[in-house]
C-alpha cells in the first residue's frame, strides 16, 4: 500500500481494495475461504498506513499487526523499508506456521491445505553457528519472474535456480531467526540493493547453506498464469487486480473475485 504506481494515482486505494479482497476470500467467500477454524488472516501494517485503513480492515475480519520499519543501508526508498519490515513475520512466535502472500494476490481456490504440505515441516539446521536456531522451516517456489527480468536486462545469466519467491511462502516464526536475518543485512553484498529482503532470504536459505529453503509445488501460486494453469488446479496468483493481464480467462477470474467481494459487501 506504499509503493509508487503510476497507473493508479491514488496509490492507497488499489492496495486497500486488494487487502479487502484477500480478507473476504480467506474468511468469507465459500469458494476460497479457509476450512479450518481459528486460522486468522494477519495484515502487517507499517507506520505509514493510515488508521482509517486499519480500522476498515479490522471491521471486515482481518487481524491487524502493527510492525516497525527496519533501518537499512540501501538508500531512502520507503518501498525498501516496507519490504524489509516483512521480516517481522518471524517475531510472531505465538503462531506455529504462517503463510505469507503479497497483498496484491487473488485466490482461485482455498489454500489452507498448504499447512500440511510435506515441504512445510521443521528441519534441523546443518552445522548451526551460535547465531542460528537449531531448527527452522521455510518453503516457497522458484522466483520465475526474477529469471525473466534479469534475462531481459542483460546477456549475462544472473538468475540462480536457488532464488526463492518471497511473494508467497510458508514459515515457522522464530525470534532467533529474525535476529539472524537482521544481522545478515549488515554483511551482505549490497550490489543487489534493489531487492534487499530477497537478498537476505536467498542468502540465509541458499541451497548449499545450513538452512536451505524447501520447494512447494507450482499449484500454490504463480505470477504469470494462463487458462491452462487455472484448469490444472492453480490456487492463487500474484497479480495487481487493477492492471490488465495477457490471458483473458485469468482476467475474468480476477474480475469475478472482485465482483463477489462487492456483492458481499453491498448485501
Amino acid at each position: 500500500m506504499t509503493e509508487n504506481d503510476f497507473e493508479f494515482p491514488d496509490v492507497e486505494a488499489p492496495y486497500v481494495q486488494a487487502a479487502r479482497l484477500l480478507t473476504f476470500q480467506l474468511l468469507r467467500n465459500p469458494r476460497t475461504r479457509n476450512r479450518i477454524d481459528n486460522i486468522p488472516f494477519l495484515i502487517l501494517v507499517t507506520p505509514d498506513i493510515p488508521q482509517k485503513h486499519r480500522n476498515l480492515l479490522s471491521r471486515e475480519g482481518a487481524t491487524i499487526i502493527p510492525v516497525a520499519n527496519l533501518n537499512h543501508d540501501w538508500g531512502s526508498s520507503q518501498r525498501w523499508d516496507t519490504d524489509l519490515a516483512k521480516l517481522n513475520l518471524w517475531k510472531l512466535e505465538e503462531y506455529d506456521k504462517i503463510v505469507f502472500l503479497n497483498v496484491d494476490s487473488v485466490l482461485f481456490r482455498p489454500i489452507y491445505e498448504i499447512f500440511d504440505d510435506p515441504a512445510a515441516t521443521m528441519r534441523a539446521v546443518t552445522k548451526p553457528t551460535a547465531k542460528m536456531p537449531k531448527n527452522y522451516m521455510i518453503a516457497s517456489q522458484h522466483d520465475s519472474r526474477m529469471k525473466l527480468n534479469t534475462q531481459l536486462v542483460s546477456d549475462r545469466e544472473f538468475y540462480e535456480k536457488g532464488d526463492m519467491d518471497t511473494g508467497f511462502f510458508i514459515l515457522c516464526p522464530s525470534n532467533d531467526l529474525y535476529k539472524y536475518y537482521v544481522g545478515l543485512r549488515l554483511i551482505l553484498d549490497q550490489d543487489d540493493s534493489v531487492r534487499p529482503k530477497q537478498n537476505i532470504l536467498d542468502y540465509a536459505h541458499r541451497a548449499d547453506g545450513p538452512m536451505p529453503w524447501q520447494s512447494l509445488g507450482p499449484e500454490w501460486n504463480l505470477k504469470d498464469a494462463s487458462q491452462s494453469d487455472c484448469e490444472a488446479g492453480l490456487k492463487s496468483i500474484n497479480h495487481k487486480w487493477w492492471r490488465p493481464i495477457a490471458d483473458d480467462f485469468v482476467g475474468d477470474r480476477i474480475a469475478m473475485a472482485m465482483d463477489e467481494m462487492t456483492a458481499y459487501l453491498n448485501h
